[in-house]
């Protein structure tokens, strides 16, 4: 299929102080013109939970006024890894849709439970990090009506407000670890913390797809 004609809305949030992440989310859509990039300023508040779902909100109702379908939202840690291709997201993005997907996450750094859809495609049931999240049109008012709590996180709250959750495997997206989060305190005291969910993660998946080629495959 020619991918040629797709442009996605891309929307990144980054804080004006941010300037590495900044810098480091241009290097990575530098050249990738199949996303049409849109950098947000991020919301502030001494709450970093509050200020992202804000954020994400912010994203949200301007996909609506945009009338979007689906669209891309980044945070400025995203990093592509090696499996990333045009083809293969596209591709995933379609089939998720015409399964009924409301949310395909590029990469996670944790999971509960997955359920092989194909061989590159899992259902989950909830999940960590939302750096890289394909969102479709149907979960947008799930989004602007969820009730966010200061205790609550963003991630948490995707896993509750939609059972159409899918995540992709071989990851296209990774974070990346500045050597600070403004949301995750505890990720600031343990450095390479954040490789570390995504490696184990990924190590977790490819038991599954294991599993999935050898007996599940047609």
């Amino acid at each position: 299929m020619d991918f040629d004609h797709i442009v996605l809305p891309t929307y990144v949030i980054n804080l004006k102080e941010r300037t590495d992440r900044y810098k480091h989310t241009m290097a990575q859509f530098r050249g990738k013109t199949e996303f049409d990039l849109r950098v947000l300023e991020a919301c502030t508040g001494e709450n970093g939970r509050m200020a992202l779902w804000n954020s994400i909100l912010r994203v949200v109702k301007m996909a609506v006024e945009n009338d979007d379908d689906v669209i891309v939202l980044c945070e400025d840690d995203h990093t592509f890894t090696s499996f990333y291709n045009k083809t293969y997201l596209f591709e995933n993005i379609i089939e998720a849709n015409e399964q009924g997907a409301e949310l395909l996450n590029g990469g996670v750094g944790g999971f509960n439970h997955a359920v092989p859809l194909t061989a590159n495609r899992y259902w989950m049931d909830s999940f960590y990090c939302t750096q890289f999240l394909i969102l479709y049109k149907p979960i947008f008012p799930k989004i602007l009506h969820a009730v966010f709590e200061s205790t609550d996180t963003a991630d948490g709250m995707f896993s509750v407000i939609t059972s159409h959750k899918m995540m992709l495997y071989p990851f296209v997206s990774v974070q990346t670890d500045f050597g600070y989060s403004d949301v995750t305190e505890n990720n600031n005291r343990e450095r390479e913390l954040i490789e570390s969910y995504f490696t184990k993660t990924a190590d977790r998946l490819r038991k599954y797809k294991d599993v999935y080629d050898r007996y599940l495959k047609v």
